[in-house]
């Protein structure tokens, strides 16, 4: 019977199947080469010898023969499961595109996403040649997988750009992972053959350099790579000062002022001028970095919280019920409690719900801090029994039997959330609940400018329910707006000084970054254009 004419892993040709064939008889006394004349289709048979004995068939390991190893692997052809596993554990070899995985690689490849690297993943030693031969074969068979696949898609890409009858308009921004890895997302929106609005990203490459120069040379080797040098549109960037000359750069390559066509991401001043409104300055790094509320706050970071007003004492309040359970059980309690209440006083308003959770606020969106106002107005109450009862709890088990007073040595020990420092009184209450206000237009205004990124089909044509550029200057004009008639009540308000504070540092940002939309031509044309504002518009704004 003819041999397998199959190659192995490592380019095992028929002459040397041949022989691992023969090898594997002389150790398997009185069995023969399979009589099977079907071609299997499961990718095992490749780094198999296909042998039997009667109506029994064994499958035995090719590589294991090759490195002349005095143990021969081999299994029963019955079940393929243990084959699978022998040839992914011993010897890094996956299952391909198509085929059905056994558990280790499964488990395998869940845990890469937690290591670093193939070895580690694999649990191999490089230091070992056998193991290093694995490791290297993975690698290989790994990234020549992954190349293939990005160059046909991005060979479709290329293509559906070029035809497609608008300019292609550009978004890039940096991130840095946990492991000091930079990369660079670079994303494009323009109109396809049939009109309708797209989004592609077009890369992520690593970030060697942050610096303007190397963002905007690597921003153009993708423009070249897609070949859409002449279609090159508009850039919507944040307001780092590097992405000012990465536009200029690349300007200056294809043939345009960079800075008339750099749009400004008003997601990103919004955020700024957020954070001003509610913590306002916006150079304290300690505080934001002390944001993210995963552990109990030391008394540095307590005092930090503090110092910057109901928000800060909320942010602290939030953080000490989240990481004590038996402050979240006690909260939790308070709301049950509530529960019943209500339901004895109005059976048939009675609906039973489940105990909310306070929101933490972090240091990337300050949506998040609106979030965390939000839930702690809609437990105010709660919150409010809470510390009462929590701290009658706290007298109870410090007070002295002979006394039956709290000593002065127990009250240096006291939770920071019973101190009377850190209390949120009626007036931080006021504060929150006007804050609340004026951070939900910010919301609105966000949410208008940002949309769904849903793609609709109307009768005028396909429709992406994106933000808009002529809704950016009206954006601007309704927080700007909005802070300005605040800043009228200001000596009304609660916190009336630290809220002026507040209120003009956010205007500050605003009117700032509103300023540079007149390097940008684009926002003030597409206002003009528009046939529900035309200069009507803008005779309306100076008048």
């Amino acid at each position: 019977m003819s041999a397998r004419q199959v190659p192995g892993p490592f380019g095992v040709e028929k002459a040397q199947v041949t022989r691992l064939e023969d090898l594997a008889l002389q150790h398997f006394p009185g069995w023969l080469r399979s009589e099977r004349n079907r071609t299997t289709s499961n990718f095992v048979w490749q780094y198999g010898c296909d042998i039997q004995n009667k109506n029994k068939r064994r499958w035995v390991c090719q590589l294991c023969l090759a490195c002349t190893r005095s143990k021969v692997v081999y299994y029963d052809a019955e079940g393929l499961q243990n084959v699978k596993d022998h040839l992914f554990k011993d010897h890094g070899i996956c299952a391909p595109h198509g085929q059905k995985a056994d558990d280790a690689e499964k488990r395998a490849i869940q845990n890469m996403v937690k290591k670093r690297t193939i070895t580690e993943a694999f649990g191999l030693d490089p230091n070992k040649s056998h193991e290093q031969k694995i490791a290297d074969t993975v690698i290989r068979s790994f990234d020549k997988r992954i190349i293939q696949e990005f160059d046909r898609h991005k060979d479709h890409v290329r293509q559906v750009l070029q035809k497609a009858p608008g300019l292609i308009h550009i978004s890039f921004d940096g991130w840095t992972a946990r492991n000091q890895l930079g990369l660079y997302g670079i994303a494009c929106f323009f109109r396809d053959e049939r009109s309708r609005p797209c989004k592609i990203v077009l890369a992520i490459p690593e970030a060697v350099r942050h610096t303007g120069s190397c963002i905007g040379a690597e921003v153009l080797d993708i423009i070249d790579v897609f070949g859409i040098k002449h279609k090159t549109g508009y850039f919507t960037l944040d307001n780092a000062a590097s992405n000012d000359v990465a536009a200029e750069v690349i300007g200056a390559e294809l043939g345009f002022d960079g800075r008339l066509r750099r749009g400004r991401c008003i997601g990103h001043t919004i955020n700024l001028s957020a954070k001003a409104l509610l913590f306002g300055k916006t150079d304290d790094a300690a505080f934001e970095q002390q944001l993210s509320g995963a552990e109990a706050l030391n008394e540095v970071d307590w005092k930090l919280g503090l110092s910057k007003g109901p928000v800060g004492k909320l942010h602290n309040l939030v953080v000490e019920v989240r990481s004590s359970n038996r402050i979240w059980s006690l909260l939790k309690e308070i709301q049950q409690q509530d529960e019943i209440d209500q339901a004895i006083s109005s059976p048939a308003k009675a609906q039973q719900k489940r105990p909310l959770k306070l929101v933490a606020d972090n240091l990337t969106r300050w949506l998040s801090q609106l979030y965390m106002i939000r839930r702690a107005l809609k437990l105010k109450n709660a919150l409010r029994i809470l510390v009462v009862r929590f701290k009658a709890q706290w007298e109870d088990e410090n007070r002295s039997k002979r006394s039956l007073e709290t000593p002065p040595a127990a009250k240096t020990r006291m939770p920071k959330l019973l101190r009377e420092e850190s209390r949120l009184t009626d007036t931080d209450w006021d504060s929150l609940e006007q804050l609340e206000r004026i951070l939900t237009v910010y919301e609105t205004v966000v949410k208008v400018l940002e949309g769904d990124g849903q793609l609709r089909n109307r009768q005028r044509g396909w429709v992406g329910s994106y933000g808009n550029v002529w809704d950016v200057v009206q954006g601007f004009e309704t927080l700007l707006e909005t802070l300005e008639r605040y800043k009228s009540m200001a000596a009304n308000l609660p916190n009336s000084e630290q809220f002026r504070i507040g209120i003009n540092n956010a205007w500050s940002k605003l009117h700032e970054y509103y300023k540079k939309l007149d390097e940008t031509p684009i926002y003030y044309a597409a206002l003009a254009l528009h046939p529900a504002y035309r200069w009507d518009y803008f005779e309306t704004m100076v008048g």
